[in-house]
């Protein structure tokens, strides 16, 4: 945490938020999303039956897909 790098956020516009060091439960959000991208990409790669030498262009995909899905944070638009 430099005051270089947050006057490059403030300047981007970037609003930064910090929790505590190794607490993941005090951002649930991210954690349900992450699990919710693991749990996709695991399903389309046994789905296919694909190598787990697919398992990044796997991931890449269930990103994709969840940035084209329309979200309740951003009032239906997508990201």
């Amino acid at each position: 945490m430099s005051k270089k790098f947050d006057n490059f956020l403030h300047k981007c516009g970037i609003q930064q938020q910090t929790n505590a060091l190794y607490t993941p439960q005090q951002n649930g959000v991210v954690e349900q999303t992450n699990k919710t991208i693991m749990e996709c990409t695991r399903s389309m790669i046994r789905a296919q039956g694909l190598d787990l030498e697919f398992w990044a262009e796997a991931m890449n995909t269930t990103v994709y897909i969840k940035n084209q899905c329309p979200t309740k944070a951003l009032e239906s638009k997508t990201p």
